[in-house]
């Protein structure tokens, strides 16, 4: 299929950040042609999601069983096996950030390490189709310097986004969730489309940038120095861990 076809997908039937200088052409950035079906209309993306938050919030209360319901779905739809062991991880979480729009501005994932002393970081993330998690950049904390990161896509898809590009860019806000961009919270609209295999990394330390799932959703490993949670600072001042 090719990238055109598969953003007028996503868009019409349902980051990353910073990435720069690598020398494979399937990563380079998005350009107009593989961007050029896309549909601006965030409403059709909503009609495709098979969740709404309805379905994860109670009288206004983010449903954390919700959540995790909904990445099983989506693992045993990827043939993703999650072990029991895993399941059952303290480690193994989910969060709407306080943003109270879990079907579109949220993720899961497990911490497996996140050693300070020897500096590294494991981490698999898990975004529905169409979640953002909010854009965020990392400073440095703790007499460390900045987080490094690097990301490969293991199952599903994922749109990367990066600072700069177009904020007029009709593709890029055809994929961003309209409660981000009415809150004012997104400094990045270049992005990159990236399926199973690919892999990029954070070009510049402290630059801001997020990522999008795909139309059947992601799961991503992250490979990072350590993650200091004093370090994450969100563009959305609404926006908490």
């Amino acid at each position: 299929m090719q990238r055109r076809d598969v953003l007028k997908a996503f868009v019409g039937g349902v980051a990353t950040v910073g990435v720069l200088g690598l020398s494979n052409a399937k990563l380079r950035a998005a350009s107009a042609d593989e961007a050029a079906n896309v549909n601006n209309s965030n409403e059709s993306k909503e009609r495709a999601m098979k969740y709404d938050n309805d379905y994860f919030y109670k009288n206004g209360v983010f449903q954390q069983d919700k959540a995790f319901e909904a990445y099983y779905e989506m693992f045993d739809r990827m043939n993703y096996s999650l072990s029991d062991s895993l399941r059952t991880n303290p480690n193994y979480w989910v969060s709407d950030f306080g943003l109270g729009d879990f079907a579109h501005v949220g993720m899961g994932g497990i911490f497996f390490f996140n050693d300070k002393e020897y500096r590294y970081f494991g981490h698999d993330i898990y975004l529905l189709p169409g979640q953002m998690i909010p854009e965020h950049r990392h400073l440095a904390a703790e007499d460390l310097p900045p987080k490094h990161e690097s990301w490969q896509v293991r199952n599903g898809s994922i749109f990367n986004f990066s600072e700069g590009g177009d904020p007029n860019d009709p593709q890029a806000l055809a994929l961003i969730p309209k409660s981000q961009l009415e809150a004012k919270a997104v400094n990045c609209f270049k992005f990159r489309y990236m399926q199973v295999g690919e892999q990029d990394r954070l070009g510049v330390l402290g630059a801001p940038h997020f990522m999008i799932g795909g139309s059947e959703g992601a799961i991503v490993t992250e490979y990072a120095c350590y993650h200091s949670m004093d370090g994450l600072k969100f563009t959305n001042k609404d926006a908490h861990p």
